[in-house]
């Protein structure tokens, strides 16, 4: 039976777990700080009783900026009990805005065979002011579990429903805090949910697993005019195994003037895995396309092909976190988990990248 069948008779039971973030804070001597509790949260919608049923866990109360890779999988860990369980439908996470994208994007990779939604999702005004955005997020949450058969890690956020790697966020200010980087969210909600990408996951019997750990030594740069090739050379002498370089357009990085062509090279030579991703919000590594692209692949750089930059870096910390071989982790990046790589251009480009491959390397 559908969810959504399932949900007019019966109550949907949500766990609802509680990390911090904005809509959790109070304003403070030194500014909003998280401090309200799940249940009391709730307690401030009561409405709610007559549409689920729910548990609450306050398994943290932070600002999100504080979150590492070790607290994602903390919350990964706790998450595969209640997706076991047949007594709930779903989880909702409350998280802060600013690194809900990072979180919800680990769990989508650290979790195997996700049999039910967990859905992420927050406010970027608190609870506690007047105007808060966090009652209909959570509303909609809620709704999400009773009216849909989802089974990824979304975040819903703003009447709509977005796959989690490949969302981020891209407004501070404005209550449409997150983008995908798809061509339309996964779903809209409006007088009832109108479900756009029919490649969504829905909800199975199969036993969700923990497939971790993650190994947190891997840098994130974004190449700009200027940028002296040692210091992307120097990352080796502070314990770096991984680094995604955001390259301009295609993947491209300099090669004449301060060329970087050779640090990369460094950095591979010295069993570092580097990834190469466009620094574009709305773009794709094509290595094969220009000429410092083709330079890189000769060399042994990792296609980032459409991954943002948050789902890059959390899947390279997956990888390393599984092997230290640069043909395996390269393997692993390149495959498609969880919709990370947009499936209707993985095919195509690593088609072509083979091809290319295949000519310059008889």
């Amino acid at each position: 039976m559908s969810a959504n069948l399932q949900g007019l008779m019966t109550l949907p039971h949500i766990m609802i777990v509680g990390i911090g973030g904005t809509i959790a804070s109070q304003r403070t001597d030194e500014g909003f700080k998280p401090s309200l509790s799940v249940k009391r949260l709730l307690s401030y919608i009561p409405e709610i009783n007559n549409h689920c049923t729910f548990e609450t866990t306050q398994l943290m109360n932070v600002d999100s900026s504080n979150l590492q890779p070790e607290d994602w999988e903390e919350i990964a860990n706790y998450l595969i009990t209640p997706l076991n369980s047949e007594r709930f439908d779903g989880i909702i996470v409350l998280h802060g805005t600013d690194t809900m994208a990072y979180t919800a994007s680990a769990v989508a990779i650290l979790i195997r065979d996700v049999n039910k939604p967990i859905i992420f999702t927050g406010s970027q005004i608190p609870f506690s002011v007047f105007g808060s955005d966090a009652r209909r997020n959570i509303i909609d949450s809620i709704r999400v579990i009773r009216e849909t058969d989802f089974a990824e890690s979304l975040i819903v956020f703003d009447s709509r429903v977005y796959r989690s790697v490949r969302t981020t966020k891209l407004r501070e200010y404005d209550l449409s805090a997150f983008e995908t980087v798809d061509p339309f969210p996964v779903a809209e909600i409006a007088r009832r949910i109108e479900i756009i990408d029919q490649t969504i996951k829905t909800r199975s019997k199969k036993k969700s697993y923990f497939d971790g750990p993650l190994n947190p030594q891997v840098a994130l740069i974004r190449i700009f005019p200027g940028l002296d090739p040692k210091f992307l050379e120097s990352l080796s002498e502070f314990g770096y195994k991984g680094v995604v370089i955001q390259g301009y357009g295609a993947g491209n990085l300099p090669m004449l003037n301060r060329s970087l062509i050779s640090s990369v090279g460094y950095l591979i030579k010295q069993n570092i895995a580097v990834v190469i991703t466009s620094q574009c919000v709305f773009g794709r590594t094509e290595l094969f396309l220009y000429e410092p692209g083709t330079e890189l692949i000769k060399l042994g750089a990792i296609s980032g092909f459409d991954m943002i930059s948050e789902s890059a870096v959390i899947k390279l910390m997956w990888a390393l976190g599984k092997t230290d071989e640069l043909s395996k982790i390269s393997a692993l990046m390149q495959e498609n988990l969880v919709g990370e790589i947009y499936p209707f251009q993985h095919k195509s480009l690593r088609e072509e990248q083979q091809r290319y491959s295949s000519e310059n390397n008889p």
